[in-house]
């Protein structure tokens, strides 16, 4: 049994995210692993390290075959900060700074 570095949540994610890159390859693209890894600008053994979900394989790597099959909107999805009801209520109402009251000038003075 070998030790990661890597969680068991990340180990999964990277799995599926390999499974689904593999799924799109055959049933869409309908392209081999040689060719896909030559789009990448990998090697054929590193895609198919891709396709097996090792967390090790270089992110740019995982970004270039987003872009290929067209998936990068997952891959952003993964980074964008939800805000919740709560978070817009307490932005709405946070105090703004207190301003320095103007000086009225008395006429006639």
């Amino acid at each position: 049994m070998t030790i990661s570095a890597f969680s068991e949540q990340v180990e999964t994610l990277c799995k599926t995210i390999g499974s689904s890159l593999q799924s799109y390859r055959i049933n869409e693209l309908n392209q081999t692993q040689e060719l896909m890894a030559a789009r990448i600008g990998i090697s054929r053994r590193t895609y198919v390290r891709m396709e097996a979900g090792d967390p090790t394989v270089k992110i740019g790597y995982w970004l270039e075959a987003a872009m290929i099959t067209k998936t990068m909107h997952a891959w952003e999805s993964l980074f964008t900060v939800n805000r919740t009801l709560f978070d817009e209520l307490a932005m709405t109402t946070e105090k703004k700074p207190r301003q320095r009251a103007t000086v009225r000038r008395k006429r006639g003075l």
